[in-house]
Order: C-alpha cells, then structure tokens, then sequence
C-alpha cells in the first residue's frame, strides 16, 4: 500500500504485491490489480504518474473505483496510449456481523469442497469479463491463494462456486443452470464468510444495481448496502493497444 503522507493521508492506493501469484502452474501474464481510495484528487493523480508506485506499461486492472475517479484513470490511461474497458454499475455490501455467524449451512445432497487449478476454465467461462488469458491466469491464482468453496456433483465436477480475491472480496459465484434453486450458493456463502470471518478478514461484494435478485440474497444473510458510497467501476481495465 501506498499513501501520500504518514501518519496522516488522504489518498492510498492498495495494490497486489506479485511474487505472492509467481508460480510455475500459473501460465500467462496477470496484470497488476489496484483499488484507490482519496479525498483529494490531486493527490491521487500525482500518486498515480509515480512509475514507483504504479505500473502502467505493464497493463492494471483497477477494481473497486468510485465512478468520480474513474476519469482521472481513464484520461492517464490515454495519455499513455492503453486501451480501456470499463465493468460499472455496481455498489457495494459489507458484512458487519461476525461474531453473529451462528447459522447453519443447508444440507445438501452435494458436498462442498474447494476448487483446484483445473477448474480455472470452466470459472473464467462463467465469468462476463472472461475468455482471455489475463482473466484465466488470474482465477487460477485466486484458486491457488485464497479460499474459495464449491458444490460438486457425484463425478467431482464444480456445478456452483464462490471464490475470494485479493482485496478479499467475495466474487465470481455462478451455479450451472440445471443445479439452481437449490440453496448451492446459500450454503457456499455461509462457508465462505465463516471461513474469510475466523482469518479476521473483511467481508465484502460488489453487486451489480441491476441484479436485485442477487441483492435480495446478500441482503437476507446479514450484508449492508453502504448508502454513502456513490456506484463503483469494479472493473476498469487499462492495456496496451494490439
């Protein structure tokens, strides 16, 4: 993490530090990741145009940006002749309650278990930003590094999942159609955030403003929408032109 002043800040910018994904398994380039935060967009963009601080040549992924900031990335990504593809429309949940995590996972006929590198594909399938080898190499590390859950059928294979990232929110969950309506991502949810609870981490999504069927679940296990936070881009992307 790096911020404009100490003890005192106003901006931080959170970023993944790589040799914590290298890994002979993990084929392809992962871009770096990064979330701001700021109360002064100066600072944020004199932040930004340190080549110590952030790599553009590269290529990042921006996650988690308030849309106010979101022309300030966009017009340095520009200037450095990336191209831009932008996720947005989402806000965000968080879970306050954990010490309040006394519900019972539903049994299910399917047991849950955890996902291993060989289901990176059919994940990044699944996913609406997928199909590409920065997106592949990324959920492979995710599996390889931070707890994920899922429900598979009698031959082993994923029929619904829920994986944690490096900002450690909670995301990618997705059930096949022919298993849906029966609980698989209730029960997946619950084991994720005891799991994600007892390490001491935050417990958190991001949700699409259109998705109220997915925001009526998260509402029902306990989780806040945060009324202050304006809506986010979950996923700004900046890289070099083909």
């Amino acid at each position: 993490m790096c911020v404009d002043s100490w003890p005192t800040f106003t901006t931080a910018i959170c970023y993944r530090q790589k040799q914590h994904f290298r890994s002979s398994s993990i084929s392809g380039v992962i871009p770096d990741i990064c979330t701001v935060f700021t109360k002064n967009p100066e600072t944020l963009r004199s932040l930004l145009l340190n080549e110590r601080v952030v790599k553009w040549r590269s290529g990042l992924i921006f996650r988690g940006i308030p849309r106010s900031h979101c022309h300030l990335i966009k017009d340095l990504a520009v200037l450095r002749g990336l191209d831009i593809t932008e996720y947005g429309g989402y806000n965000t949940f968080i879970y306050h309650n954990q010490q309040n995590m006394d519900r019972q996972e539903k049994v299910l006929p399917l047991p849950i278990s955890t996902l291993d590198e060989s289901h990176a594909e059919l994940v990044d399938t699944h996913l609406p930003y997928g199909g590409n080898q920065e997106s592949l190499s990324h959920v492979r590390a995710c599996i390889r590094h931070l707890p994920n859950h899922c429900v598979t059928d009698e031959t082993g294979r994923p029929v619904s999942w829920m994986l944690s990232d490096e900002l450690c929110e909670l995301r990618m969950a997705y059930t096949l159609p022919e298993y849906r309506r029966a609980g698989h991502l209730l029960a997946l949810s619950l084991a994720l955030m005891r799991r994600m609870g007892s390490a001491g981490l935050p417990i958190y999504c991001h949700i699409n403003q259109q998705n109220q069927a997915t925001i009526n679940a998260v509402t029902s296990l306990g989780f806040s929408a945060c009324p202050s936070m304006e809506e986010m881009s979950v996923l700004l992307i900046c890289k070099d032109r083909v």
